[in-house]
């Protein structure tokens, strides 16, 4: 078996610019010439085309390729299990996305809510989703000794717990935009209408909102919590928190 890199490519479904690329790189370098002095393609090419296109599906870069190939880096077992654990955190991540980006589609089909009225806060809803594990970790993390607060915490991995919460979300947003621009005492009782159920919902806001005041926590998830919301609005949000707890507080 001998070809010209012609040949070759429409063999293996390749391209001329690929093969050569690989040539370049050393990745697959054809050793035997033709009578005109041509580099020509045989069956040992042809197998190592095969290595690098089961090592390429299974996600190594061309350069991690050639070292394999090479160096023989890993053990083929050892090099699958690798391969393994990089596709099973990439799903993961795939997971992830898909799920914010369902979350926000029933967002969408909620009654009553327009696109418009939607598009306005859509990045402000990606971002807090797109936070939520995180942020979930962080204060599983700072509340590892108060089981009351873990047990709330974990009731956000719950699929219709989720959907109540962000339904909520959504709707105090936009209260809290119509209480900003209306400023009037039926849009600020809608406010605490919607603060009510929240806190029905999920008690341990409460616990949350104090986290704000603590600099110490700040100073070291800061990063994590600087969720993109309009200055005014993230302003609105937490006076009126801190309002609806202490009148709480005081009733209680």
């Amino acid at each position: 078996m001998e070809m010209t890199i012609g040949q070759f490519a429409k063999l293996v479904g390749s391209t001329v610019r690929t093969l050569r690329y690989y040539d370049k790189i050393e990745l697959l370098t054809p050793k035997k010439y033709n009578k005109n002095g041509r580099k020509v393609y045989t069956r040992s090419d042809w197998e190592l085309f095969q290595q690098i296109m089961i090592l390429k599906h299974f996600g190594l870069s061309l350069n991690e390729i050639k070292e394999q190939l090479t160096n023989e880096k890993l053990k083929n077992r050892e090099l699958l299990l690798v391969q393994k654990q990089l596709i099973e955190k990439k799903q993961a991540e795939l997971n992830d996305k898909l799920e914010v980006i369902t979350r926000m589609e029933r967002l969408y089909s909620i009654e009553g809510t327009s696109e418009e009225e939607l598009n306005e806060f859509a990045f402000i809803m990606l971002d807090l989703f797109r936070r939520e594990k995180s942020q979930i970790q962080i204060w599983e993390e700072h509340f590892i000794n108060d089981k009351e607060i873990l047990k709330e915490i974990k009731l956000l991995d719950d699929p219709e717990y989720k959907e109540q919460m962000d339904r909520e979300i959504w709707y105090l947003i936009r209260a809290i935009r119509n209480a900003i621009h209306y400023d009037d005492s039926a849009s600020r009782e809608k406010v605490q209408e919607i603060l009510n159920k929240m806190d029905n919902l999920f008690p341990a806001i409460r616990n949350f909102l104090r986290l704000v005041d603590d600099d110490q926590f700040l100073a070291k998830y800061n990063h994590e919590f600087t969720i993109y919301f309009p200055e005014n609005i993230a302003d609105y949000i937490y006076k009126a928190l801190k309002s609806y707890y202490n009148e709480k507080e005081n009733n209680e």
